[in-house]
């Protein structure tokens, strides 16, 4: 069983993996796989290992943004929980709610809130305000952020995550590192559901 501050480490890691590459991910990329790694045991290709910032960036918009004939697997939960597909659906608003009520704004403008990078970077922060309770004998607080977690992925996050990395393992040349993240966020989704005792 992960230790908080290790699913913090993880919730982190994939927020980045998941948001659009930039030189300093390039940089940190052996630091992070590697605390990754020995969190999850899930060993990378070696061609995940050092990629090109532009062949990084050419394969995150093949699988995520454009894509001739349509785009693999959109990074958005209501393309996966609204009926018709609809972007910024009801449950784009019940993400925004999540994060309002945490007192965090949602740049207008910017991309949907329900971002998968967005949402882990939340579940991040919830870990993170759980953890500061608990460091402080809060437990009722440290209690009520971790029901925060239960909910948030129990209704908007687990529901969509597990279709969003199947699709990207189904594209054939997708870039290594994303499929290589994809099998590791479902493993890391499968612990989460134990430890909330949820699926």
């Amino acid at each position: 069983m992960l230790e908080n501050h290790q699913r913090q480490d993880l919730y982190r890691f994939f927020a980045r993996i998941f948001s659009y590459p930039d030189q300093s991910l390039i940089e940190d990329l052996t630091e992070e796989v590697a605390t990754a790694v020995g969190l999850l045991s899930f060993e990378p290709p070696a061609a995940a290992l050092a990629p090109q910032l532009s062949d990084l960036q050419v394969g995150y918009t093949a699988l995520f943004i454009s894509k001739h004939g349509g785009v693999p697997a959109p990074p958005y939960g209501s393309v996966y929980l609204e009926e018709v597909g609809q972007l910024m659906g009801q449950t784009s608003l019940c993400v925004l709610q999540a994060y309002e009520g945490e007192g965090l704004i949602h740049e207008e403008g910017g991309e949907p809130p329900d971002l998968i990078s967005t949402e882990l970077e939340f579940l991040y922060y919830l870990v993170g305000k759980e953890m500061a309770a608990l460091s402080d004998d809060d437990l009722e607080t440290g209690h009520a952020y971790r029901q925060k977690q239960i909910d948030f992925c129990h209704t908007l996050l687990q529901p969509w995550v597990k279709q969003f990395c199947q699709r990207i393992l189904q594209v054939e040349d997708a870039n290594p590192l994303y499929q290589w993240s994809a099998e590791m966020l479902l493993a890391f989704c499968l612990q989460e559901e134990e430890l909330y005792g949820v699926s």
